[in-house]
Protein backbone atom coordinates (compact mmCIF):
# COMPACT_ATOMS: atom_id res chain seq x y z
CA UNK A 1 0.00 0.00 0.00
CA UNK A 2 1.23 3.24 -1.16
CA UNK A 3 -0.21 6.13 0.58
CA UNK A 4 -1.16 9.09 -1.55
CA UNK A 5 0.13 12.74 -0.61
CA UNK A 6 -3.40 14.04 -0.84
CA UNK A 7 -3.75 15.06 3.28
CA UNK A 8 -0.41 16.30 3.41
CA UNK A 9 -0.91 18.54 0.01
CA UNK A 10 -4.21 19.86 1.69
CA UNK A 11 -2.74 20.55 4.92
CA UNK A 12 0.65 22.22 3.70
CA UNK A 13 -1.21 25.81 3.17
CA UNK A 14 -2.72 25.31 7.30
CA UNK A 15 1.35 25.05 8.05
CA UNK A 16 3.13 28.63 9.01
CA UNK A 17 6.50 28.55 8.67
CA UNK A 18 9.48 30.57 9.61
CA UNK A 19 12.44 29.15 7.76
CA UNK A 20 13.54 31.13 4.74
CA UNK A 21 12.38 30.29 1.55
CA UNK A 22 13.91 27.64 -0.65
CA UNK A 23 16.07 26.80 2.34
CA UNK A 24 15.50 22.34 1.47
CA UNK A 25 15.66 19.90 4.50
CA UNK A 26 18.11 17.54 3.69
CA UNK A 27 16.25 13.67 4.73
CA UNK A 28 18.51 10.52 5.09
CA UNK A 29 16.93 7.23 5.70
CA UNK A 30 19.53 4.69 6.56
CA UNK A 31 18.31 1.42 5.72
CA UNK A 32 19.60 -2.51 5.55
CA UNK A 33 20.36 -3.96 2.21
CA UNK A 34 20.77 -2.80 -1.12
CA UNK A 35 16.97 -2.61 -1.92
CA UNK A 36 14.67 -0.50 0.24
CA UNK A 37 11.67 -2.63 1.44
CA UNK A 38 8.19 -1.90 0.21
CA UNK A 39 7.35 0.43 2.78
CA UNK A 40 10.07 2.59 2.55
CA UNK A 41 10.47 3.03 -1.28
CA UNK A 42 6.87 3.91 -0.65
CA UNK A 43 8.15 6.34 2.26
CA UNK A 44 11.30 7.81 -0.11
CA UNK A 45 8.48 8.83 -3.18
CA UNK A 46 6.30 10.29 -0.57
CA UNK A 47 8.89 12.42 0.71
CA UNK A 48 10.14 13.62 -2.97
CA UNK A 49 6.53 14.70 -3.76
CA UNK A 50 7.20 17.88 -1.28
CA UNK A 51 9.46 20.84 -2.59
CA UNK A 52 12.14 21.84 -0.25
CA UNK A 53 12.68 18.13 1.00
CA UNK A 54 16.03 16.57 -0.50
CA UNK A 55 16.12 12.71 0.02
CA UNK A 56 19.00 10.97 0.62
CA UNK A 57 18.98 6.83 1.30
CA UNK A 58 21.50 5.43 2.37
CA UNK A 59 22.90 1.28 3.58
CA UNK A 60 23.96 1.10 6.67
CA UNK A 61 24.95 -2.83 7.57
CA UNK A 62 23.32 -6.05 5.87
CA UNK A 63 20.39 -8.23 7.32
CA UNK A 64 21.77 -10.60 9.92
CA UNK A 65 22.52 -14.17 7.98
CA UNK A 66 23.69 -16.16 10.94
CA UNK A 67 20.18 -15.77 12.87
CA UNK A 68 18.20 -19.24 12.91
CA UNK A 69 15.48 -18.89 10.23
CA UNK A 70 12.12 -19.70 11.08
CA UNK A 71 10.75 -23.28 12.37
CA UNK A 72 9.21 -25.13 8.80
CA UNK A 73 5.61 -24.04 9.43
CA UNK A 74 6.14 -20.53 10.46
CA UNK A 75 8.14 -20.24 7.38
CA UNK A 76 5.07 -21.75 5.77
CA UNK A 77 2.23 -19.55 6.79
CA UNK A 78 4.76 -16.37 6.54
CA UNK A 79 5.27 -17.44 3.18
CA UNK A 80 1.46 -18.19 2.36
CA UNK A 81 0.71 -14.48 4.02
CA UNK A 82 3.29 -12.62 2.23
CA UNK A 83 1.84 -13.45 -0.86
CA UNK A 84 -1.59 -12.06 0.26
CA UNK A 85 0.46 -9.21 1.21
CA UNK A 86 4.30 -8.21 2.13
CA UNK A 87 4.79 -4.25 3.10
CA UNK A 88 7.75 -4.91 4.62
CA UNK A 89 9.59 -7.31 1.92
CA UNK A 90 12.28 -5.75 0.40
CA UNK A 91 11.93 -4.76 -3.51
CA UNK A 92 13.22 -7.20 -6.07
CA UNK A 93 13.20 -8.20 -9.93
CA UNK A 94 10.09 -7.05 -11.25
CA UNK A 95 8.25 -3.83 -10.56
CA UNK A 96 11.32 -2.30 -8.74
CA UNK A 97 10.61 1.35 -8.57
CA UNK A 98 14.20 3.05 -7.31
CA UNK A 99 17.63 2.09 -8.06
CA UNK A 100 20.08 0.43 -5.45
CA UNK A 101 20.78 1.95 -2.05
CA UNK A 102 24.42 3.49 -2.06
CA UNK A 103 26.39 1.95 1.23
CA UNK A 104 27.36 4.76 3.76
CA UNK A 105 29.39 4.63 6.89
CA UNK A 106 28.84 6.93 9.72
CA UNK A 107 30.92 9.50 8.46
CA UNK A 108 29.03 9.87 4.80
CA UNK A 109 26.24 10.55 6.79
CA UNK A 110 27.93 13.62 9.24
CA UNK A 111 29.09 14.77 5.83
CA UNK A 112 26.15 15.20 4.48
CA UNK A 113 24.70 17.50 7.33
CA UNK A 114 21.00 16.24 7.01
CA UNK A 115 18.41 18.12 8.65
CA UNK A 116 16.62 14.85 10.04
CA UNK A 117 18.01 11.34 9.69
CA UNK A 118 15.02 8.28 9.49
CA UNK A 119 16.96 5.19 10.81
CA UNK A 120 15.40 2.11 9.61
CA UNK A 121 18.55 0.03 10.11
CA UNK A 122 18.71 -2.72 12.41
CA UNK A 123 22.33 -1.92 13.16
CA UNK A 124 22.08 0.29 16.41
CA UNK A 125 22.63 0.10 19.94
CA UNK A 126 23.87 2.09 23.08
CA UNK A 127 27.65 2.51 21.13
CA UNK A 128 26.50 4.47 18.39
CA UNK A 129 25.84 7.87 19.26
CA UNK A 130 22.88 9.99 16.85
CA UNK A 131 24.86 13.15 18.40
CA UNK A 132 26.07 14.84 15.22
CA UNK A 133 24.24 12.30 12.47
CA UNK A 134 21.63 15.29 11.98
CA UNK A 135 21.29 19.10 13.25
CA UNK A 136 17.60 18.01 14.34
CA UNK A 137 18.18 14.50 15.82
CA UNK A 138 17.13 10.60 14.55
CA UNK A 139 14.11 8.97 14.03
CA UNK A 140 13.38 5.61 14.72
CA UNK A 141 10.15 3.34 13.69
CA UNK A 142 9.13 0.22 16.24
CA UNK A 143 6.16 -1.68 14.92
CA UNK A 144 4.21 -3.90 17.47
CA UNK A 145 4.64 -3.91 21.11
CA UNK A 146 7.53 -6.40 20.30
CA UNK A 147 9.21 -5.57 16.98
CA UNK A 148 10.23 -8.63 15.90
CA UNK A 149 10.64 -10.87 12.54
CA UNK A 150 7.13 -11.53 11.46
CA UNK A 151 5.08 -8.33 11.99
CA UNK A 152 2.49 -7.84 14.05
CA UNK A 153 2.67 -11.52 15.00
CA UNK A 154 1.86 -10.98 18.80
CA UNK A 155 -1.18 -8.62 17.78
CA UNK A 156 -2.75 -11.00 15.50
CA UNK A 157 -1.84 -14.03 17.49
CA UNK A 158 -3.24 -13.49 20.69
CA UNK A 159 -6.78 -11.50 18.95
CA UNK A 160 -5.80 -7.85 20.58
CA UNK A 161 -8.17 -5.24 19.18
CA UNK A 162 -5.67 -2.74 17.85
CA UNK A 163 -2.09 -2.76 16.75
CA UNK A 164 0.50 0.26 17.62
CA UNK A 165 3.44 1.72 15.71
CA UNK A 166 5.58 4.76 17.62
CA UNK A 167 8.13 7.19 15.96
CA UNK A 168 10.62 7.90 18.42
CA UNK A 169 12.99 10.87 18.48
CA UNK A 170 16.74 10.36 19.19
CA UNK A 171 18.97 13.56 19.98
CA UNK A 172 21.99 11.98 22.18
CA UNK A 173 21.38 8.08 22.20
CA UNK A 174 19.97 5.28 20.52
CA UNK A 175 18.73 3.35 23.85
CA UNK A 176 16.10 5.84 24.82
CA UNK A 177 14.35 8.03 23.01
CA UNK A 178 11.07 10.27 23.20
CA UNK A 179 7.77 8.84 21.88
CA UNK A 180 6.74 11.81 19.50
CA UNK A 181 3.93 9.97 17.43
CA UNK A 182 1.83 6.97 18.37
CA UNK A 183 -0.49 5.77 15.80
CA UNK A 184 -2.70 2.77 16.80
CA UNK A 185 -5.15 0.85 14.02
CA UNK A 186 -7.72 -2.17 14.55
CA UNK A 187 -5.72 -5.16 14.22
CA UNK A 188 -6.77 -7.30 11.21
CA UNK A 189 -7.65 -10.55 12.39
CA UNK A 190 -7.18 -13.82 9.93
CA UNK A 191 -4.65 -16.30 9.06
CA UNK A 192 -2.94 -14.01 6.59
CA UNK A 193 -1.00 -12.33 9.50
CA UNK A 194 0.79 -9.68 7.54
CA UNK A 195 -2.39 -8.02 6.25
CA UNK A 196 -2.74 -6.36 9.74
CA UNK A 197 0.22 -4.31 8.14
CA UNK A 198 -0.77 -2.62 5.69
CA UNK A 199 -2.51 0.25 8.17
CA UNK A 200 0.10 0.67 10.23
CA UNK A 201 2.54 1.08 7.82
CA UNK A 202 1.05 3.58 5.67
CA UNK A 203 0.18 5.58 8.68
CA UNK A 204 3.82 5.40 9.58
CA UNK A 205 5.08 6.59 5.94
CA UNK A 206 2.83 9.44 6.16
CA UNK A 207 3.23 10.31 9.44
CA UNK A 208 7.50 10.52 9.31
CA UNK A 209 6.37 12.16 5.76
CA UNK A 210 4.27 15.08 8.26
CA UNK A 211 7.81 15.02 10.53
CA UNK A 212 9.60 16.32 7.97
CA UNK A 213 7.55 19.17 6.33
CA UNK A 214 6.88 20.04 9.92
CA UNK A 215 10.68 20.17 10.36
CA UNK A 216 11.04 21.71 7.32
CA UNK A 217 8.61 24.40 7.88
CA UNK A 218 9.38 25.29 11.77
CA UNK A 219 12.50 23.58 12.58
CA UNK A 220 12.81 25.26 16.09
CA UNK A 221 9.14 24.73 17.45
CA UNK A 222 8.78 21.21 16.39
CA UNK A 223 12.11 20.57 18.15
CA UNK A 224 10.93 22.07 21.20
CA UNK A 225 7.62 20.35 20.78
CA UNK A 226 9.81 17.21 20.61
CA UNK A 227 11.59 17.85 23.93
CA UNK A 228 8.63 18.01 25.64
CA UNK A 229 8.04 14.63 25.44
CA UNK A 230 9.28 12.52 27.86
CA UNK A 231 12.48 10.24 27.07
CA UNK A 232 11.83 6.46 27.99
CA UNK A 233 13.91 3.54 27.42
CA UNK A 234 13.66 1.48 23.53
CA UNK A 235 14.74 -1.61 24.13
CA UNK A 236 16.30 -3.48 21.09
CA UNK A 237 14.31 -5.42 18.96
CA UNK A 238 12.78 -9.48 19.33
CA UNK A 239 14.00 -11.25 17.28
CA UNK A 240 12.48 -14.46 18.07
CA UNK A 241 10.65 -16.37 15.81
CA UNK A 242 7.25 -18.22 17.02
CA UNK A 243 7.61 -21.67 17.65
CA UNK A 244 5.96 -24.65 15.89
CA UNK A 245 3.90 -25.33 18.55
CA UNK A 246 2.49 -21.63 18.54
CA UNK A 247 2.48 -21.57 14.90
CA UNK A 248 0.30 -24.55 14.81
CA UNK A 249 -2.42 -23.29 17.41
CA UNK A 250 -2.73 -19.84 15.74
CA UNK A 251 -4.02 -21.91 12.29
CA UNK A 252 -6.31 -23.76 14.24
CA UNK A 253 -7.29 -20.63 16.34
CA UNK A 254 -8.03 -18.50 13.01
CA UNK A 255 -9.77 -21.73 11.52
CA UNK A 256 -12.49 -22.10 14.22
CA UNK A 257 -12.38 -18.01 14.33
CA UNK A 258 -13.45 -17.88 10.71
CA UNK A 259 -15.62 -21.16 11.02
CA UNK A 260 -17.53 -19.33 13.78
CA UNK A 261 -18.11 -16.38 11.89
CA UNK A 262 -19.65 -17.50 9.34
CA UNK A 263 -22.20 -19.62 11.41
CA UNK A 264 -22.94 -16.37 13.28
CA UNK A 265 -23.54 -14.63 9.65
CA UNK A 266 -26.55 -16.86 8.76
CA UNK A 267 -28.21 -16.69 12.05
CA UNK A 268 -28.17 -12.52 11.63
CA UNK A 269 -30.27 -10.78 10.66
CA UNK A 270 -30.44 -6.87 9.58
CA UNK A 271 -28.04 -4.48 10.73
CA UNK A 272 -29.44 -1.30 12.22
CA UNK A 273 -28.81 1.87 14.13
CA UNK A 274 -31.32 2.93 16.26
CA UNK A 275 -31.61 6.15 18.81
CA UNK A 276 -32.73 6.62 22.48
CA UNK A 277 -33.33 8.77 24.28
CA UNK A 278 -34.06 9.57 28.11
CA UNK A 279 -34.74 12.77 30.52
CA UNK A 280 -31.69 14.49 31.61
CA UNK A 281 -31.88 14.11 35.18
CA UNK A 282 -29.20 11.18 35.65
CA UNK A 283 -25.58 11.09 35.54
CA UNK A 284 -23.77 11.80 31.75
CA UNK A 285 -21.32 9.60 30.23
CA UNK A 286 -18.42 11.53 32.08
CA UNK A 287 -19.67 9.72 34.78
CA UNK A 288 -17.72 5.74 35.71
CA UNK A 289 -20.73 4.30 36.76
CA UNK A 290 -21.33 1.59 34.80
CA UNK A 291 -24.91 1.72 35.38
CA UNK A 292 -25.04 5.08 34.34
CA UNK A 293 -27.17 4.80 30.93
CA UNK A 294 -30.20 2.94 32.60
CA UNK A 295 -33.54 4.03 31.04
CA UNK A 296 -32.73 4.78 27.78
CA UNK A 297 -36.03 4.78 25.78
CA UNK A 298 -35.87 4.02 21.75
CA UNK A 299 -37.41 6.29 19.47
CA UNK A 300 -39.38 5.43 17.15
CA UNK A 301 -38.22 4.45 14.14
CA UNK A 302 -40.46 6.60 11.69
CA UNK A 303 -42.22 5.16 8.74
CA UNK A 304 -40.16 4.23 5.50
CA UNK A 305 -37.13 5.00 7.55
CA UNK A 306 -34.68 1.81 7.76
CA UNK A 307 -32.65 3.31 10.74
CA UNK A 308 -31.42 6.35 12.43
CA UNK A 309 -28.10 7.21 14.21
CA UNK A 310 -25.89 10.04 14.96
CA UNK A 311 -28.21 11.57 17.16
CA UNK A 312 -27.80 15.78 18.05
CA UNK A 313 -30.04 17.99 20.26
CA UNK A 314 -30.92 21.97 20.05
CA UNK A 315 -33.52 24.06 22.27
CA UNK A 316 -34.91 26.69 20.04
CA UNK A 317 -38.09 28.79 21.76
CA UNK A 318 -38.19 26.42 24.43
CA UNK A 319 -38.73 23.00 22.49
CA UNK A 320 -35.99 20.67 21.74
CA UNK A 321 -35.58 19.45 18.63
CA UNK A 322 -33.79 15.88 17.51
CA UNK A 323 -31.83 15.56 14.67
CA UNK A 324 -30.31 12.76 12.73
CA UNK A 325 -28.89 10.72 10.18
CA UNK A 326 -31.97 8.89 8.50
CA UNK A 327 -31.44 5.95 6.13
CA UNK A 328 -34.93 5.68 4.09
CA UNK A 329 -35.49 2.08 3.13
CA UNK A 330 -34.24 0.85 0.00
CA UNK A 331 -31.63 3.37 -0.30
CA UNK A 332 -28.17 3.14 0.95
CA UNK A 333 -27.47 7.39 1.11
CA UNK A 334 -27.73 9.08 4.51
CA UNK A 335 -29.92 12.47 4.88
CA UNK A 336 -29.86 14.38 7.76
CA UNK A 337 -33.75 14.79 9.32
CA UNK A 338 -35.41 15.86 12.60
CA UNK A 339 -38.29 15.72 14.81
CA UNK A 340 -39.67 17.82 17.63
CA UNK A 341 -39.94 16.55 21.09
CA UNK A 342 -42.30 16.81 23.31
CA UNK A 343 -41.97 17.03 27.59
CA UNK A 344 -42.69 13.53 27.59
CA UNK A 345 -40.20 12.92 25.54
CA UNK A 346 -42.72 11.81 22.37
CA UNK A 347 -41.45 12.73 18.76
CA UNK A 348 -43.45 14.47 16.25
CA UNK A 349 -43.14 13.30 12.00
CA UNK A 350 -40.06 13.74 10.62
CA UNK A 351 -38.91 16.72 8.92
CA UNK A 352 -36.25 16.35 5.78
CA UNK A 353 -33.35 18.91 6.33
CA UNK A 354 -30.77 18.06 3.67
CA UNK A 355 -30.49 15.66 1.53
CA UNK A 356 -27.75 15.28 -1.39
CA UNK A 357 -26.40 13.04 -4.22
CA UNK A 358 -23.83 11.97 -1.82
CA UNK A 359 -23.75 10.23 1.50
CA UNK A 360 -24.86 12.77 4.71
CA UNK A 361 -24.12 12.06 8.55
CA UNK A 362 -23.52 13.85 11.76
CA UNK A 363 -25.92 16.49 11.74
CA UNK A 364 -24.14 19.23 14.04
CA UNK A 365 -25.94 21.97 14.84
CA UNK A 366 -24.28 25.04 16.36
CA UNK A 367 -25.99 27.70 17.97
CA UNK A 368 -23.49 30.96 17.54
CA UNK A 369 -24.27 35.44 17.57
CA UNK A 370 -28.12 34.34 17.84
CA UNK A 371 -28.02 31.97 14.66
CA UNK A 372 -27.88 28.18 13.94
CA UNK A 373 -25.81 27.10 12.11
CA UNK A 374 -25.50 22.91 11.05
CA UNK A 375 -21.66 21.21 10.11
CA UNK A 376 -22.91 18.36 8.06
CA UNK A 377 -20.65 15.01 7.59
CA UNK A 378 -20.23 14.93 3.90
CA UNK A 379 -16.93 12.53 3.66
CA UNK A 380 -17.80 11.31 0.39
CA UNK A 381 -18.19 14.88 -1.42
CA UNK A 382 -14.67 15.24 0.17
CA UNK A 383 -16.63 18.65 1.81
CA UNK A 384 -16.61 20.58 5.19
CA UNK A 385 -19.52 23.08 4.49
CA UNK A 386 -21.10 25.29 6.87
CA UNK A 387 -24.75 25.84 6.34
CA UNK A 388 -26.77 28.76 8.05
CA UNK A 389 -30.66 27.92 8.76
CA UNK A 390 -32.25 30.92 6.99
CA UNK A 391 -35.94 29.03 8.31
CA UNK A 392 -35.82 26.57 11.12
CA UNK A 393 -34.75 23.66 10.62
CA UNK A 394 -35.80 23.27 7.06
CA UNK A 395 -34.25 25.50 4.84
CA UNK A 396 -30.08 26.61 5.14
CA UNK A 397 -27.83 28.15 2.85
CA UNK A 398 -24.21 27.54 2.52
CA UNK A 399 -22.10 30.04 4.28
CA UNK A 400 -18.68 28.70 3.45
CA UNK A 401 -16.68 25.60 2.76
CA UNK A 402 -14.24 25.23 5.64
CA UNK A 403 -12.16 22.38 3.38
CA UNK A 404 -12.53 21.04 0.53
CA UNK A 405 -10.48 18.14 -1.57
CA UNK A 406 -9.43 15.86 2.25
CA UNK A 407 -11.89 13.58 2.93
CA UNK A 408 -13.00 14.23 6.98
CA UNK A 409 -15.38 12.77 9.15
CA UNK A 410 -17.93 14.21 12.11
CA UNK A 411 -15.95 17.49 11.92
CA UNK A 412 -17.12 19.00 15.84
CA UNK A 413 -17.11 22.69 16.92
CA UNK A 414 -16.12 24.22 19.80
CA UNK A 415 -15.93 28.18 21.10
CA UNK A 416 -13.92 28.77 24.32
CA UNK A 417 -12.58 32.37 25.22
CA UNK A 418 -13.83 33.97 21.95
CA UNK A 419 -11.97 31.63 19.63
CA UNK A 420 -13.39 28.65 17.60
CA UNK A 421 -11.66 25.32 17.37
CA UNK A 422 -12.66 22.33 15.03
CA UNK A 423 -12.00 18.67 16.16
CA UNK A 424 -12.06 16.61 12.78
CA UNK A 425 -10.82 13.36 12.12
CA UNK A 426 -9.34 11.65 8.62
CA UNK A 427 -9.91 7.89 7.88
CA UNK A 428 -7.37 7.12 5.07
CA UNK A 429 -4.66 5.48 5.51
CA UNK A 430 -5.33 5.57 8.81
CA UNK A 431 -7.68 7.72 11.66
CA UNK A 432 -5.80 10.73 12.77
CA UNK A 433 -7.81 13.73 14.68
CA UNK A 434 -6.84 16.96 13.68
CA UNK A 435 -7.23 20.14 15.61
CA UNK A 436 -8.02 23.48 13.68
CA UNK A 437 -8.76 26.72 15.28
CA UNK A 438 -10.53 30.45 13.55
CA UNK A 439 -11.84 33.08 14.73
CA UNK A 440 -14.97 33.17 13.23
CA UNK A 441 -17.13 29.90 12.78
CA UNK A 442 -16.95 30.44 9.76
CA UNK A 443 -13.26 30.39 9.23
CA UNK A 444 -10.38 30.36 7.76
CA UNK A 445 -8.96 27.52 9.24
CA UNK A 446 -5.66 27.56 11.19
CA UNK A 447 -3.81 24.50 12.09
CA UNK A 448 -3.36 24.28 15.93
CA UNK A 449 0.43 23.55 16.55
CA UNK A 450 -0.83 20.11 18.69
CA UNK A 451 -2.44 18.89 15.73
CA UNK A 452 -2.96 15.98 14.90
CA UNK A 453 -4.12 15.59 18.88
CA UNK A 454 -4.82 11.83 18.37
CA UNK A 455 -3.33 9.21 16.02
CA UNK A 456 -5.62 6.29 17.73
CA UNK A 457 -8.82 4.02 16.58
CA UNK A 458 -10.00 4.06 20.36
CA UNK A 459 -10.25 7.58 21.18
CA UNK A 460 -9.99 10.26 18.42
CA UNK A 461 -13.05 10.76 16.16
CA UNK A 462 -15.62 12.80 17.63
CA UNK A 463 -18.63 11.22 18.83
CA UNK A 464 -20.89 14.34 19.72
CA UNK A 465 -20.47 17.54 21.09
CA UNK A 466 -18.18 18.80 23.74
CA UNK A 467 -19.91 19.37 26.90
CA UNK A 468 -19.49 21.56 30.17
CA UNK A 469 -20.21 19.64 33.57
CA UNK A 470 -19.41 21.10 36.96
CA UNK A 471 -16.78 23.82 35.17
CA UNK A 472 -14.94 20.76 33.21
CA UNK A 473 -14.94 20.21 29.82
CA UNK A 474 -15.29 16.91 28.03
CA UNK A 475 -14.74 15.46 24.98
CA UNK A 476 -16.80 12.16 23.97
CA UNK A 477 -15.08 10.19 21.17
CA UNK A 478 -15.48 6.70 18.87
CA UNK A 479 -14.01 3.55 19.79
CA UNK A 480 -13.74 1.80 16.78
CA UNK A 481 -10.97 -1.13 17.96
CA UNK A 482 -13.08 -3.79 17.85
CA UNK A 483 -15.73 -2.71 14.74
CA UNK A 484 -16.57 0.38 13.81
CA UNK A 485 -18.59 2.37 16.22
CA UNK A 486 -18.32 -0.02 19.21
CA UNK A 487 -18.12 1.68 21.83
CA UNK A 488 -17.41 5.56 23.20
CA UNK A 489 -14.81 7.51 25.33
CA UNK A 490 -14.62 10.30 27.30
CA UNK A 491 -11.60 12.79 27.66
CA UNK A 492 -11.38 15.46 29.91
CA UNK A 493 -10.19 18.23 28.29
CA UNK A 494 -8.02 19.75 30.74
CA UNK A 495 -6.27 22.55 28.49
CA UNK A 496 -7.16 23.96 24.78
CA UNK A 497 -5.37 27.43 24.06
CA UNK A 498 -4.19 28.37 20.68
CA UNK A 499 -0.86 27.17 21.32
CA UNK A 500 -1.78 24.11 23.67
CA UNK A 501 -4.03 21.37 23.98
CA UNK A 502 -4.16 18.60 26.52
CA UNK A 503 -7.19 15.86 27.53
CA UNK A 504 -6.98 12.50 29.41
CA UNK A 505 -9.84 9.89 29.10
CA UNK A 506 -11.72 9.70 32.54
CA UNK A 507 -14.28 7.26 31.36
CA UNK A 508 -15.42 4.55 28.94
CA UNK A 509 -18.68 3.75 27.44
CA UNK A 510 -19.76 0.14 26.31
CA UNK A 511 -22.36 -1.21 24.32
CA UNK A 512 -23.93 -2.57 27.26
CA UNK A 513 -26.99 -0.17 27.96
CA UNK A 514 -29.13 -2.22 26.37
CA UNK A 515 -29.58 -6.21 25.73
CA UNK A 516 -28.39 -7.25 21.92
CA UNK A 517 -25.96 -3.87 21.40
CA UNK A 518 -22.82 -4.20 18.89
CA UNK A 519 -22.14 -0.62 19.07
CA UNK A 520 -22.50 2.86 20.49
CA UNK A 521 -20.97 5.95 19.03
CA UNK A 522 -22.35 8.90 19.47
CA UNK A 523 -24.03 10.66 22.30
CA UNK A 524 -25.72 14.02 23.02
CA UNK A 525 -27.55 16.15 25.66
CA UNK A 526 -29.73 19.40 26.32
CA UNK A 527 -31.08 20.69 29.33
CA UNK A 528 -33.88 18.38 29.19
CA UNK A 529 -32.99 15.30 27.39
CA UNK A 530 -30.02 12.83 26.78
CA UNK A 531 -30.02 10.95 23.46
CA UNK A 532 -27.46 8.07 22.41
CA UNK A 533 -26.97 5.37 19.56
CA UNK A 534 -26.99 1.90 19.16
CA UNK A 535 -26.19 -0.87 16.30
CA UNK A 536 -27.68 -4.06 16.85
CA UNK A 537 -28.55 -6.57 14.01
CA UNK A 538 -32.78 -7.47 13.78
CA UNK A 539 -34.22 -10.47 15.47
Amino acid sequence: MTPTPDKARVLLPFRETNTPSGQPLRVGVVLDGARAPRWVESLIAFLKEFPGIEVHPFTFGVRRSTEAGPPWLVDRLYSASRRKFDPLSQVEGEGEKTPPVASGTLDDIQELKCGIVIWLSSRSDSRMNPTGLARYGVLTVRFGSRQGPLPFWDEVASSRPTSAAAIYWHDSSFDRGRMVRKVETSTVQGLYFTMNAAEPVAAVTQTLAGLCVEIQRDAQATEERFRRCPEEPVGPAHRHYPSTFEAGRFIARKLWRSASLRWQSRRRGHPEWFVALRPNSGPSIASPDRDGLAGFREVPLPPGSDWLADPFLIEVDGTTWLFVEEIPLGVSRGRLSCMRLSQDGSCSGTTVVMERSYHLSYPCVIPANGELFLLPESYDAKLVDLYRFTRFPDRTELVSTLLAGLGLVDTTPVFLNDRWYFFTTTVEPFIETLLFSSASLGGPWTLHPSSPVSGSVRNGRSAGHLFWERGRLFRPTQDCSVRYGYAMTVNEVTRLTPTDFEEHPVARVLPTWMPGLLGTHTWNQSSAFQVVDGFRFSS
